[in-house]
């Protein structure tokens, strides 16, 4: 039995099907399907049933899917122990994140870790907060940058910055130009709404909920730059996180596309890195999680921006190896909304 195959299995398994899974390893459906042949008569079982519904294990096939994920991490975790005898921090590391902070906020942590350690190969991965943590538990990947995640004692977590919500309203808007907007102000205004399954758009309908406040949204999409667009030509307001309208909103007399209200009460994303405790920690994963610490224990929230004099041997925010409290994001009562980097959402 061979490496190969096996990662060729566990692909058909976790994509669904051949044509996805040959997407995912770059070769061709003869050279998948040839390989899963000599997998299943090395074996003498049939790992999968073929159906309407598509591809799932037969009961040998997940029986062979729980060794075959133990033995692919075993080796990695070998490639990387010897890697590291040479001293350099070197080797894949798997990341997932959301994709709001994987556009806006992963973009300055990866410049900064190939600039220290160019040997370190990041993986990326955008998903929702749920699928991710699933990826971490499943050891498909080593780390997820994750938003407010759920208390569990198979996780080590550490804490980065809470990410403040704004109001962004468009030119010839009502709202356009003021500073601060109360929550109840938005009961017969039209919203654009994030999708309920992308982590913002689950909070910020929690949110809503918890102030008493119902809305049908005039347009609902998971792609934050689309909302940004559908704000602009005016059909309406939205909640968006601060990073993501940095370039887009007024600041320091330049002027912008769009306007920034700091909503009342307060609303925050707590962003969180979660991984397994039982996980190999390797010198390059360590490395990263560092640098997302610094860079995020400086993040300007209010700006949506990194600090730009971070000085290399600033330290990040200590690691927490207790579960976070779980419960929503962070909300806040503090006159005036300003953004602010706590923690209390976590």
């Amino acid at each position: 039995m061979e490496l190969s195959q096996l990662q060729c299995f566990i692909a058909v398994l976790e994509e669904g099907g051949f044509k996805r899974a040959t997407a995912r390893l770059g070769i061709t459906q003869p050279a998948l399907s040839y390989q899963i042949k000599r997998l299943e008569e090395e074996l003498g079982v049939q790992v999968f049933r073929r159906g309407p519904g598509g591809i799932t294990s037969t009961e040998a096939g997940r029986v062979l899917l729980d060794h075959a994920h133990q033995i692919i991490a075993t080796v990695r975790e070998a490639h990387q122990a010897v890697r590291e005898l040479s001293g350099g921090v070197s080797g894949e590391i798997r990341v997932g994140a959301i994709k709001c902070v994987g556009t806006y906020f992963l973009p300055r942590v990866l410049w900064e870790v190939q600039a220290r350690h160019p040997l370190v190969r990041p993986k990326i991965l955008y998903r929702d907060s749920d699928e991710l943590l699933e990826a971490v538990v499943a050891d498909r990947l080593d780390v997820a940058m994750a938003v407010d995640p759920p208390p569990d004692p198979r996780f080590r977590y550490d804490r980065v910055f809470d990410e403040q919500i704004s109001l962004v309203s468009g030119p010839g808007h009502r709202f356009f130009g003021r500073p601060t907007v109360e929550v109840g102000e938005l009961q017969d205004v039209q919203l654009v709404a994030l999708a309920a399954h992308t982590s913002a758009g689950k909070m910020i309908r929690a949110y809503m909920s918890r102030l008493g406040l119902s809305f049908v949204p005039s347009v609902t999409t998971d792609n934050v730059e689309t909302v940004k667009r559908m704000v602009e030509v005016g059909m309406g307001v939205a909640f968006l996180p601060d990073m993501a309208i940095a370039d887009d909103v007024a600041d320091g007399g330049r002027p912008g596309r769009l306007w920034r209200s700091a909503i009342e009460p307060t609303l925050s994303l707590p962003l969180v890195l979660v991984r397994r405790r039982d996980a190999h920690q390797s010198r390059a994963l360590d490395a990263f999680v560092e640098e997302v610490c610094r860079i995020g224990h400086r993040w300007n929230g209010e700006l949506g921006r990194p600090v730009d004099d971070v000085p290399a041997d600033e330290p990040g925010l200590p690691a927490s190896e207790e579960a976070p409290v779980a419960g929503g994001a962070a909300l806040h009562t503090q006159p005036g909304g300003g953004a602010r980097a706590t923690l209390d959402g976590t």
